[in-house]
C-alpha cells in the first residue's frame, strides 16, 4: 500500500532539477508531462520511501519507473536506469550536469 502523506515533504528544488534534467536529456517536446512524486509504502518488504517517475506523451503509453529512494537520493545513475527501462539510450556524462544545483 503506498501513501502520500509523509511527515515530511520532498525537496521541490531537487523535483524540479529531476524533472528537466529528463525534459531536456531526452529532448522532450513541450506537450510532454514528466512527473516526479515521492511516496511513502507501507507493504512488506517496500521501500519505506519511494520516487516514482512517470512521462506522459500524448498519443503514446504512459511509463513509470519506481526508485527505491527518497528524491533527494536521486542521482544521474538512478535517471540512466529510468531512462534505460522506458527505451532511451542516455548516458550519465549527460545527465549528471543537469542534476546540479546552479
Amino acid at each position: 500500500m503506498l501513501i502520500n502523506s509523509l511527515p515530511r515533504r520532498p525537496n521541490l528544488e531537487r523535483v524540479r532539477r529531476i524533472k528537466e534534467a529528463l525534459r531536456e536529456a531526452l529532448s522532450l517536446s513541450h506537450d510532454t508531462t514528466v512527473t516526479v512524486t515521492e511516496l511513502a509504502c507501507l507493504e512488506e518488504g517496500c521501500a519505506p520511501i519511494e520516487t516514482v517517475v512517470g512521462l506522459l506523451r500524448p498519443d503514446a503509453p504512459q511509463l513509470q519507473y519506481k526508485l527505491h529512494k527518497p528524491t533527494d537520493a536521486v542521482d544521474a545513475e538512478d535517471l540512466v536506469q529510468v531512462c534505460t527501462a522506458w527505451g532511451f539510450d542516455v548516458q550519465i556524462p549527460v545527465l549528471a550536469p543537469l542534476l546540479q544545483e546552479n
